[in-house]
């Protein structure tokens, strides 16, 4: 029988998931209060009372954290950790725990389809349907795009964890050939040594001091000119500026992101300069969301809380 005290559980951004995502019940007495989102104002107040706080992206700091007495977990429905003060938590004692290994399939989906898209030049392609230029052509195709194969290209992936490794899993399913790289352990110029071969580059290290700005003019213009480069890890890895320089002036061949630095963006985000381009992607923070993953994500966040009360160490930062 469970002799655990009765807990009091906020979730900060509940609407960070769907309304239709199960979230299964705990193995101990407790009061679950969502809140869809939380303002900056409001998160001292919302978790004061709280043993277990629960977020995707609320940030969490020394000065909204000071006075939260009672709390002793937070559960991060996510991977990364840089939303957190973790260095605070650690001085008073508040345990944090994420998510590991959830997204890596649909991520790695979303990284072909956003390569196969460009290489293909699907958005491109249908915009020239959309022109009735087909109609216009005397033969069978409408030839008006440059299609690549992917046999045979080279794909270099930054970030060799789970997302990283199947990425190269899948992309060796379509004959290409794949090399890694540290960011952890390499400089600008082994970066930039790196990418100079590379057909396409695919982005997936964590965002932190080292990696913020990592790709920017210098990197981009050691690429190839008929280079493809993808990231769906979070936008500050790539100088966004940079990017939308680089596709207007045909340094690389083309882009697809799924993150920004700042989301939900701006609606003078730089990138609606170039959103209208064939050869750029652009899609809502979405390559993690498959409805298979989400329900993954929660089920391994009641499992992370279940077992940090059963005193088994789980997914602990």
């Amino acid at each position: 029988m469970n002799t655990l005290q009765h807990k009091k559980i906020v979730f900060l951004d509940r609407s960070t998931f769907p309304k239709n995502i199960k979230f299964n019940n705990l193995n101990f007495k407790n009061t679950w209060k969502n809140y869809n989102f939380t303002e900056m104002k409001d998160i001292g107040t919302r978790i004061r009372e709280a043993n277990i706080v629960v977020t995707n992206k609320v940030n969490l700091n020394k000065l909204n954290l000071n006075n939260s007495k009672n709390l002793e977990l937070i559960a991060i429905t996510a991977t990364g950790t840089n939303i957190i003060d973790l260095e605070f938590c650690k001085k008073r004692n508040i345990a944090v725990c994420n998510l590991r290994d959830y997204a890596s399939t649909s991520v790695a989906e979303h990284v072909m389809t956003l390569i196969l898209g460009l290489s293909k030049s699907i958005k491109g392609l249908e915009e020239d349907i959309k022109n009735k230029l087909w109609q216009k052509k005397k033969v069978f195709a409408l030839l008006s795009r440059e299609i690549s194969d992917l046999n045979n290209k080279n794909i270099g992936i930054i970030g060799n964890g789970s997302i990283g490794k199947k990425v190269g899993k899948f992309a060796k399913a379509f004959g290409m050939n794949i090399s890694f790289i540290s960011v952890r352990n390499s400089n600008k110029y082994e970066l930039r040594e790196f990418l100079h071969n590379l057909d396409y580059l695919s982005i997936h290290c964590p965002l932190n001091e080292k990696t913020n700005g990592l790709i920017s003019i210098k990197e981009l213009k050691a690429m190839k000119k008929s280079s493809i480069i993808i990231n769906t890890a979070r936008g500050g890895i790539i100088n966004e500026k940079d990017l939308v320089y680089a596709i207007k002036n045909k340094i690389i061949a083309g882009a697809g992101v799924d993150v920004a630095t700042e989301e939900p963006p701006k609606n003078n985000h730089v990138y609606y300069q170039i959103i209208k381009k064939s050869n750029f992607i652009w899609t809502p923070h979405t390559a993690w969301a498959s409805s298979e993953t989400l329900q993954r994500a929660i089920d391994q966040l009641i499992n992370n809380i279940n077992s940090f009360y059963e005193g088994k160490k789980k997914n602990l930062v």
